[in-house]
């Protein structure tokens, strides 16, 4: 299968800080590993980028519709959700796409790294991970939540770095051309062809012999990669390993079809399947190809590892030639291969020098294995089509309201209640929604949102209590267990966005001047529902039985968010006597920062059911 290197990543962070520019994170849905981050621009346009560890990121115009999401998915969300776009770029010419989000202290980097196995990692302003689609510890590299984020290593030569002494450097550490350009320069197998085309030679000339040209040579190199930088021309083109994807149109090759854009390019080429890992239950097709799949990625992870262990063997075979003695010759043997000290010990430092450049070999001729197995394993067709194929579960996209980006309700009388999920959607919340007839309400408790009760100058003393019970539910009151606490409720006049002189007011925060009007004693309790539009509705009791049939109520208790949210899922699909039940991460997203309990439920009663 076509699938990307660091050269058309070059292109494709030029596209996506163009499209993506002046624009914010407006939600994250997922297909499988896939990541479908939706940006919206001030006009309300909006434009979807695709992470995907196996393929790449580009803006899709083609993947425009939700669908189920992961627990990874949820995580994601809240840490990016409502962060604006700064820019893109890439690391070291590498597979790797860096995407800087927000500002100040509360900025992220969100990374696609397409190495075998692909990750997408999110960090923190000061580049310590917060969130990673796959954690690792090894030799290597470590790569584990509140450690600092260190970008895969590159060993090799960089080509936009290629120079000619640096050329000549590497012709002279191997015996052809493709093996120089292939170990010694981060430069894709398709690329190095191309740039030996370029100028008349093969893969299999001696390196020795382009000593001379070797300023030709880096100036093609260099070449390619400033044509994909500034000029792309994306295309997908027929090589002797089957199709390639190409940033710029290869010399001597077929080309199958092009493209304005590399982002078009990977719609066309990858959406599709894609959007096949959607089917609603896997063929025996479906499994072997997963399996053939992960086989590959193993294959090819491990030829990246034996090629960097060969090369540093080598780099010790040379180190020996400056020991002072054959007993520090042999310890750098020791250190590179520690089973030899099983084995007789070289008596001279030729002889390890040999045994090093011997090992190097070795894990050579490993590294060819494995890649030839991984392209023919690529190559190779499932033994037989599957019947039976079922169809693909349509996705469906429902406009929500403007509200239901925060936490909302509807008082048992009708009036909307709106809370803010965190400091940046407290913000927004009162600072652009917050009008002359609304009351304001705050939990007496640190960590609390703010909300707003919209007509609430003509509240009822049952909304009030209402208002004030969901405002507690959904503060710190929640995560730290408490059973009831305080809540407050104030007019706009009394909400200030400025502190006092040599005072602070933190982002989401603002100041309350006057008499604050007290609700004491609030249950930390909080009932969720679907109303008539299959919404998923949280709130106190009486307001969520108005609007739902069947409901589940909760208080807070010693479990994981998600724990709880398969639950309540699971118990409104019952209740509710539906094929299908809301989403879990409806659910999540609805829910306090915190587990909690059912502690009570109520069905729809049979004559109500859903057809």
């Amino acid at each position: 299968m076509a699938e990307l290197s660091g050269i058309e990543v070059i292109p494709l962070i030029r596209e996506i800080g163009e499209l993506l520019s002046r624009t914010y994170v407006n939600n994250v849905f997922s297909i499988g590993d896939n990541q479908i981050v939706r940006f919206r621009d001030p006009a309300g346009t909006d434009s979807w980028l695709v992470l995907s560890p196996r393929r790449g990121a580009w803006v899709s115009e083609k993947v425009a519709e939700r669908s189920e999401t992961t627990d990874f998915t949820s995580k994601l969300r809240s840490e990016i959700e409502r962060l604006r776009f700064n820019g893109a770029e890439q690391v070291d010419l590498d597979r790797v796409f860096d995407i800087s989000l927000g500002e100040g202290e509360l900025s992220r980097r969100l990374i696609l790294e397409m190495m075998p196995p692909g990750n997408i990692i999110v960090t923190d302003a000061l580049g310590k991970v917060m969130l990673a689609l796959r954690e690792s510890q090894g030799g290597r590299r470590r790569l584990r939540r509140g450690e600092r984020y260190s970008p895969p290593p590159q060993n090799r030569l960089s080509p936009r770095d290629v120079d000619a002494e640096s050329l000549r450097a590497a012709l002279g550490k191997e015996k052809t051309l493709g093996s120089a350009l292939g170990r010694q320069v981060a430069l894709p197998r398709k690329y190095v062809r191309e740039v030996l085309e370029r100028v008349g030679l093969t893969e299999s000339g001696p390196a020795s012999d382009a000593l001379a040209r070797a300023d030709e040579i880096a100036a093609e190199i260099v070449g390619i990669v400033g044509e994909a930088g500034t000029s792309p021309r994306p295309c997908l083109a027929r090589t002797s390993e089957g199709e390639e994807v190409f940033a710029v149109v290869p010399k001597s090759l077929e080309v199958l079809s092009r493209a304005p854009t590399m982002s078009a390019l990977c719609d066309e080429l990858f959406a599709g399947p894609m959007m096949q890992e959607l089917k609603s239950e896997p063929t025996l097709e479906d499994h072997w190809r997963k399996e053939m799949e992960v086989t590959v990625n193993r294959l090819r992870a491990r030829e990246v590892e034996l090629t960097e262990r060969a090369m540093k063997l080598r780099r010790a075979a040379e180190e020996t030639t400056s020991s002072k003695s054959v007993a520090d010759a042999v310890a750098l043997l020791v250190r590179e291969d520690p089973s030899s000290r099983k084995r007789p010990q070289p008596k001279s430092v030729e002889a390890v020098s040999s045994a090093l450049f011997t090992l190097a070999k070795e894990a050579d001729t490993k590294a060819a294995e494995a890649r030839t197995a991984a392209e023919e394993l690529s190559h190779r067709r499932p033994p037989s089509k599957s019947t039976g194929r079922r169809q693909l579960s349509k996705l469906t996209s429902r406009k929500g309201e403007w509200y239901e980006k925060f936490r909302w309700f509807n008082t048992t009388t009708g009036k909307l209640a709106i809370g803010g999920k965190d400091a940046q959607s407290n913000t927004l919340l009162v600072r652009r929604h917050l009008e002359n007839d609304d009351t304001v309400y705050h939990a007496d408790v640190f960590g609390s949102p703010f909300f707003v009760l919209k007509q609430g100058m003509q509240q009822t003393a049952e909304e009030v209590l209402e208002v004030a019970q969901a405002t507690v539910a959904f503060s710190s009151a929640w995560k730290t267990g408490l059973g009831s606490a305080d809540a407050y409720w104030v007019t706009k006049e009394q909400v200030g966005a400025s502190a006092p002189s040599g005072e602070f007011l933190a982002k989401g925060s603002f100041m309350i001047r006057g008499k604050k009007n007290m609700v004491p004693h609030n249950l930390v309790q909080l009932a969720v529902g679907l109303d008539q539009r299959h919404r998923v509705v949280a709130g106190p009791e009486p307001a969520v039985a108005a609007a739902c049939a069947s409901y589940v109520v909760l208080e807070p208790h010693r479990e994981k968010a998600s724990e709880t949210a398969k639950k309540v899922a699971h118990e409104l699909k019952r209740l509710e006597g539906a094929e299908q039940g809301p989403s879990l991460d409806e659910v999540l997203r609805a829910l306090p920062a915190g587990g909690g309990k059912v502690v009570r439920s109520k069905a729809r009663r049979p004559e109500d059911k859903r057809k």
